[in-house]
């Protein structure tokens, strides 16, 4: 697994760019800042697809995605066997006049990433900037409108305070400086490398006060070098300064932006969240339109597979002695990559990765990887039960097999288990709610109903709008419908007392 951070980033850039093209899929995974930061939008079993929809596009507008894992899957027919080259990238929102964001951090997700050893220093101090089209759009119109002076700077008083440390040493220099002789100014370097909007205001300021000074970073030095003007005039066009500071804002931005352009199919666990924050920090705000979503998510790519979705629908089609562990993806993981599952298919693919065998469960990157292993293994399951156990399959035939739960991304804990990106929603296969009525003449305690209920499994209840007499009970499989029916007719049995 190679980490990639703003110190490494473009030097690692070709080779993740090669590593996406030559992929037959790219898996993905987010870790957030926050899940529901807003107790408002929080999900409910109630919620149909556009109501959930809401729910997040608003949340996510708060939230801000800390580290991404992105896994290439290539094949090698040869061997019948799969290479996941693993990328986990640490970054952080572009922080520039104009387009400062306002994000929240939630207790509950930092305590679980720490649990998890996330480390919050490499993302403070070294993540890689990204911003969407509209930011970018924004940062371009203000260039142009030369709206962007160190007035707006964060770091105004820095600025001031070393170029009048600096100043003198700078002025001295160029008086007696010939065509093409350098200086470097090691304090530059030391006080701007963490920082992109440090760094272009002091480029911007070296080349507005000294008309014949080109100014440039080279193996982490600030050098700056006499030129003539018509020199100066050149390389401004050919390196121009505003255009370069857009790239490097843009940052990790450039990897989505490429990876949508290669349309290759898109595989995540539990993937709805992260395609809306990805959507929102990475390409262009969300649509107020649910269906606009779609759309919009469809264009960008085009095949998108949920392995939970997928999980889902071969359960049916494993042994019962060897049923499928779906509580996390770590446990499917490990039951497709140690226990029983590893065998379900003969002659499955070899599948390798470049971990070098460190890795840990919630860090993007290694949850990436084995989003893309599950489903591997999955998608030759599905076929191994329709044509002859020797024969083996080319990765297109794969994924080509899972067409049923393309662009069908799971629903956690909704009215509806999954949403479709490229059509109508499937209807729903929960449990259909159960009513409950008090047989006295006053409103329903929810809370007592509740109390009753909550050893049976998770439940959620909901008054009847203008009924206080009446609620409805929802439970998100048939399992747990079954212990909640016999849960009410205790209520029933009951009722006498829970309603003094």
């Amino acid at each position: 697994m190679t980490e990639i951070n703003n110190k490494n980033f473009e030097q690692h850039f070709p080779e993740i760019r090669k590593a996406l093209e030559q992929a037959k899929f790219v898996s993905v995974d987010l870790e957030f800042s926050a899940l529901y930061p807003l107790k408002e939008y929080s999900p409910s079993l109630f919620d149909t697809p556009n109501e959930r929809y809401q729910k997040i596009r608003k949340s996510v507008k708060l939230v801000v995605p800390i580290q991404v894992g992105l896994t290439a899957f290539s094949f090698n027919p040869d061997t019948n066997s799969y290479l996941g080259t693993i990328y986990n990238f640490y970054i952080i929102p572009a922080s520039f006049p104009f387009i400062r964001k306002n994000c929240l951090f939630q207790s509950d997700t930092l305590s679980f990433l720490k649990f998890f050893e996330f480390d919050f220093n490499k993302f403070v101090y070294s993540g890689i900037p990204y911003m969407n089209k509209d930011e970018e759009q924004e940062i371009r119109q203000r260039f142009k409108s030369n709206d962007i002076t160190d007035v707006q700077s964060l770091f105004r008083q820095e600025l001031e305070t070393i170029f009048h440390n600096e100043g003198e040493k700078i002025r001295n220099w160029y008086m007696t400086a010939n065509i093409g002789e350098t200086i470097t100014i090691p304090e530059f370097y030391q006080v701007s490398k963490d920082s992109d909007e440090f760094v272009y205001f002091i480029h911007k300021t070296i080349r507005e006060r000294f008309k014949g000074v080109w100014s440039s970073v080279e193996n982490d030095e600030f050098v700056l070098k006499k030129v003539t003007i018509e020199e100066s005039i050149k390389l401004n066009q050919v390196c121009n300064l505003e255009e370069e500071c857009i790239k490097n804002l843009l940052g990790f931005s450039r990897v989505f932006r490429y990876l949508v352009s290669l349309q290759k199919p898109l595989v995540g666990h539990n993937l709805m969240q992260d395609l809306l924050l990805m959507l929102e920090c990475f390409e262009k705000p969300l649509p107020s339109s649910y269906e606009s979503f779609k759309k919009t998510i469809n264009a960008l790519f085009p095949k998108i597979f949920d392995t939970k979705t997928i999980l889902y629908n071969i359960k049916k089609q494993v042994p019962e002695d060897k049923t499928i562990s779906d509580k996390s993806l770590k446990d499917t993981f490990e039951y497709f990559k140690d226990g029983v599952g590893r065998h379900l298919a003969l002659n499955s693919p070899a599948i390798e990765n470049n971990c070098n065998g460190t890795y840990k469960y919630h860090e993007a990157g290694w949850d990436s990887f084995c989003a893309g292993y599950i489903f591997i293994r999955m998608a030759y399951f599905n076929l191994y039960q329709k044509y002859p156990k020797s024969k083996r399959y080319m990765s297109g035939e794969l994924i080509a097999g899972l067409e049923f739960c393309q662009n069908k991304v799971n629903v956690i804990r909704g009215a509806v288990s999954s949403i479709q990106l490229d059509g109508e929603d499937p209807a729903s296969t929960r449990p259909p709610y159960l009513v409950v009525e008090s047989l006295k003449n006053a409103p329903i305690n929810i809370h007592q109903v509740s109390s009753v209920l909550s050893s049976f499994g998770f439940v959620e209840i909901r008054k009847f709008p203008y009924q206080n007499k009446m609620a409805l009970i929802a439970v998100d499989n048939f399992g747990r419908s079954g212990v909640t029916i016999s849960g009410v007719i205790l209520l029933w049995i009951t009722h006498s007392i829970i309603k003094k």
